[in-house]
């Protein structure tokens, strides 16, 4: 019985350490190819000037805004205004559906395009609160096709 108590006692004492600020980081979950470590281009800084990097493979590191709650097969970094719709590279892997408000860094090749009314009502009702009833026409749309995610997810 003494080394039942000992066994609980030292348990009690070690856990909350774990949770302490400097404990070791969350692990990271990898999808699709490792990341290759390119240097990091800021979320704000490709949202300040899409253009300048429309067309380019980039690194980016963001919080994940909205999830495709059908399968997991795109997200959203960025903001309300202007999301990032990340997308997997030849639709091979997926993301789990659970991870809105986690931490994601991406490579890929980002692209300001424009997709037609059919595709943004496709997207809108993947959307948790979207609305397609409110799409009216082509729309223009910051994309980034993935070819890897690393994944930190929320404290819950």
């Amino acid at each position: 019985m003494k080394s039942l108590s000992f066994v609980v006692l030292s348990l009690s004492l070690t856990l909350p350490l774990a949770a302490a600020p400097g404990a070791p980081a969350r692990a990271k979950e990898t999808f699709g190819a490792p990341l290759k470590g390119l240097a990091p281009v800021a979320v704000a800084d490709i949202l300040k000037s899409p253009a300048a990097y429309s067309g380019k493979t980039v690194r980016a590191e963001g919080k994940v805004t909205t999830v495709c709650q059908q399968k997991g097969c795109w997200m959203t970094i960025g903001t309300a205004d202007q999301p990032i719709r990340i997308t997997f590279k030849d639709y091979a892997f997926f993301v789990p559906k659970d991870i809105a408000g986690s931490t994601v860094t991406v490579e890929g090749v980002f692209k300001v395009e424009t997709i037609p009314e059919a595709t943004a009502k496709h997207y809108a009702d993947e959307t948790p609160g979207g609305s397609a009833a409110s799409i009216k026409g082509d729309q223009k749309q910051l994309s980034l096709e993935a070819t890897g995610v690393e994944l930190t997810r929320a404290a819950k």
